[in-house]
């Protein structure tokens, strides 16, 4: 007996099939596929109106070869709640899936490595294989496998990345459905779905439709009804805590500036119903209400309709400050361009321009207050003063020697006097790193640099032992014995 069930729960699926007995094969042409965990199936038909006439069409084909076929359809709904909890549930399990596997390539990769490091270290530098020596051959066979344990490794690796940027990407599909634009979009789609589907009930009214063809129709208009409500009042609750406010005609008028998603500011000439008319002679003509960003009106520019307006020209400095910045982090930025954003920002805060970037960072605000809002923007306007000053050719004393100290405290600063050199299992919470030394301590890193929140010794291997030190900003950085830092200690005295 086989039996092909449809539940809003479990979707479409066919049990009671054996491997070989040719049932696969017989429903797969009606969109059945197969999966090791699930069994047969049909994708997508979770929380789906079931699809008839491919049950029904598989259902046939069995019983045409012989097949005793039980089919059972749950024309049901769940609400809207209930479906997209049990989706996060299961998202949240395949990343787990997927970083669980991520976590056992890793594990192969190391093991790999190890076997090849074994080998190869004890092989002296530079050693070649002695042809004609009686280990020869014994020498060879070792490197091949060592060199087919680094391949195996170098794929292990190459697999953990490519699971775990799968899990990522499961976990951003998953918050994305929550956002607040994306819900207004699916409203849309939703209430189209409605118009189609109360256009179609009206229809079957009209012509008498069978009582069974009503219901389904009836109960597709109620599940769509009840997810715009659920949808509608994911919006309100959002709106009501100042999450989130959509733009709309209560706050849009004819002749102001708009921004619209990936275009830049257009006026807006006729507001409509779901939508603004644009004057731009070519797309985009119109922009929805999910698609808008901002409004600039009367000289002053509001970035939500519940936000706090600020200046346009200081929106402009903005704007065009943070476009500087992600530029000079780029390799096809102008060299000038790069230099002269990081020394603005150290010049603004009156340090030396070979200041360590974590040392700028501290001084950045990070809150979500107003007050740390209005020191993010007007920092922003003072980096980019100091940068065009520096771009018409003045000189870095002057421009120094001009600057009043920033009313920005950091978060810590770098001390005074010359940091000592201290090895790696020997720094000390509280103690701050000014870099790390490389190259028998001719040269010193310092994008590792900042307050020591924790020393962790790690295990010893190879007779080297590891130490991981972390800073405060959360960066951390596991070390060998013969890894030396520069930092300025809390006490001269020794550990």
């Amino acid at each position: 007996m086989i039996t092909i069930t449809h539940t809003p729960e479990d979707g479409t699926t066919l049990t009671g099939s054996r491997k070989g007995d040719g049932a696969f094969d017989l429903v797969k042409p009606f969109g059945f596929r197969f999966h090791r965990q699930v069994g047969i199936y049909i994708r997508g038909s979770r929380d789906k109106a079931p699809r008839r006439y491919a049950i029904d069409g598989a259902a046939e084909a069995l019983r045409a070869a012989g097949f005793q076929v039980d089919v059972s359809v749950d024309e049901g709904w769940r609400p809207a709640a209930v479906r997209e909890e049990a989706r996060t549930e299961r998202a949240v399990e395949r990343a787990e899936r997927l970083d669980q596997a991520a976590s056992r390539a890793v594990d192969e990769r190391d093991t790999h490595q190890w076997r090849a490091d074994r080998v190869f270290n004890m092989i002296p530098p530079g050693q070649p294989r002695l042809v004609g020596h009686h280990s020869y051959r014994a020498d060879t066979a070792r490197r091949e496998k060592a060199l087919a344990s680094q391949d195996r490794a170098i794929d292990a690796d190459k697999r953990a990345d490519h699971l775990a940027g799968r899990a990522d990407g499961v976990r951003a599909h998953a918050a994305r459905k929550e956002n607040s634009r994306v819900i207004m979009r699916r409203i849309e789609r939703l209430q189209a779905d409605l118009r189609r589907e109360e256009r179609e009930l009206a229809e079957a009214e009209k012509v008498g439709a069978s009582d069974n063809y009503f219901q389904r129709v009836q109960g597709r208009v109620e599940q769509l009804t009840e997810d715009i409500a659920h949808q509608e009042s994911k919006l309100a609750e959002r709106a009501a805590a100042g999450e989130f406010v959509a733009w709309s005609a209560d706050n849009l008028a004819k002749g102001d500036l708009v921004q619209v998603s990936g275009f830049g500011w257009y006026r807006i000439t006729r507001v409509n119903k779901k939508s603004v008319s644009l004057d731009s002679t070519s797309w985009p003509t119109k922009a929805p209400w999910d698609e808008i960003y901002g409004r600039r009106r009367d000289g002053m520019q509001l970035d939500t309709p519940n936000g706090r307006p600020w200046p346009v020209q200081t929106a402009r400095d903005v704007a065009r400050w943070q476009g500087l910045a992600h530029s000079a982090k780029l390799p096809s930025g102008d060299e000038w361009d790069r230099r002269y954003v990081a020394y603005a920002r150290r010049l603004v805060h009156g340090l030396d321009i070979g200041a360590a970037d974590a040392e700028v960072t501290a001084f950045w605000p990070t809150g979500k207050d107003d007050a740390a809002v209005d020191d993010r923007r007007r920092l922003a306007v003072e980096y980019l003063a100091v940068f065009d000053r520096l771009k018409a050719g003045e000189r870095v004393p002057d421009i120094a020697a001009s600057l009043a100290p920033d009313v920005v405290e950091p978060v810590w600063r770098m001390p005074d006097g010359e940091p000592e050199t201290v090895r790696s299992d020997r720094v000390r919470v509280g103690d701050v790193v000014a870099g790390v030394w490389e190259n028998d301590h001719k040269t010193i890193y310092t994008t590792f640099c900042g307050p020591v929140a924790a020393v962790t010794p790690l295990k010893s291997e190879d007779y080297r032992t590891w130490t991981r030190v972390t800073l405060t900003d959360g960066t951390s950085k596991d070390m060998t014995t013969s890894t030396w830092l520069s930092a300025h200690r809390l006490t001269s005295t020794a550990p």
